[in-house]
């Protein structure tokens, strides 16, 4: 079997006082995609940030939220970890569970993403690049790229705004990857198209399937500057005329709410995109000449 029907939740940013329920919703999410035939479910990145709904012994502000980040919601990652685990397994479907606030062996603060596969096994990808308001808080951005099988196709994560840095994208297709998993949060317009667009370039430029997932609306969190996710869901192909898209968009959200988007990935169509490129693809690299213009500059 060469096909692979993916589902990328929409996933509402809601006030969540514990744990199971936010676990809860995400068995209703992923029973909902299954229903749908989905053999990969992706949720968005910081899907767990409802969780500072949880915190009662203080109020959650701008002044507070580095430190709630840090002692509240990244104690948590174990578990979650081990819950997303658990819906794999239940579901028999392979599970990107958003990404979340951990603790590494080193004591920094990471932004990890939890990919759980339905035999039980459980990988991570630390975010690479961080966003201004994470290296706010202490975060560290990691510096080794997961590679994976899911069905037919090998699989990288991108987390949000990696998805920005072509240099990511081409490491891991050097390294086969066909299918790059983007969960995301954008809490502005600006950024909604960043990481849209940098899904549909990573997809043209590298003969790729892209699926994100974005994190939409309010928990009402921070109190004194609550923070509003926007974005919309997209599964994107690369733009020639063996897929015969002429946006590359093979599904995408239909409004800013809740929901799940499919899309059916056939492998050997992206293979035979790649064997008889359009545009030059990747059988017309020059990577002699790339290694000469970075002696160059000097990158």
């Amino acid at each position: 079997m060469t096909n692979l029907r993916v589902a990328s939740v929409q996933f509402s940013l809601r006030r969540e006082t514990s744990l199971d329920t936010h676990i809860a919703e995400m068995d209703r999410l992923v029973a909902q995609a299954v229903a749908g035939g989905a053999e990969v479910v992706v949720f968005p990145e910081f899907s767990s940030m409802g969780l500072l709904g949880a915190i009662d012994d203080h109020e959650v502000i701008g002044e507070t939220v580095a430190d709630d980040y840090r002692e509240f919601l990244a104690p948590l990652f174990p578990e979650i970890s081990e819950q997303v685990r658990q819906l794999a397994q239940r579901y028999r479907v392979t599970v990107l569970g958003g990404s979340h606030n951990r603790i590494a062996a080193d004591g920094s603060l990471r932004n990890t993403a939890i990919l759980a596969h339905p035999d039980g096994r459980v990988e991570l990808q630390d975010k690479i690049h961080l966003t201004p308001p994470e290296h706010a808080m202490g975060a560290i951005g990691g510096d080794e790229m997961l590679v994976t099988k899911i069905g037919a196709f090998t699989v990288g994560v991108l987390i949000c705004a990696d998805v920005q840095f072509p240099e990511l994208a081409r490491h891991l297709v050097a390294r086969g990857v066909d299918l790059i998993l983007c969960p995301s949060l954008t809490w502005n317009r600006r950024g909604v198209y960043r990481v849209r667009t940098g899904c549909s370039a990573r997809a043209i430029e590298n003969q790729c399937y892209v699926v994100m997932s974005p994190l939409v609306g309010s928990s009402g969190l921070p109190a004194d500057a609550p923070m509003y996710a926007v974005g919309r869901s997209i599964v994107t192909t690369p733009v020639d005329k063996t897929f015969g898209l002429n946006d590359g968009v093979l599904a995408q959200a239909h409004d800013d709410s809740e929901e799940i988007i499919f899309a059916d990935l056939d492998h050997a169509v992206l293979i035979a995109s790649r064997e008889r490129p359009e545009a030059p693809g990747l059988k017309l690299q020059r990577p002699e000449l790339y290694a000469k213009l970075r002696e160059v500059v000097n990158i």
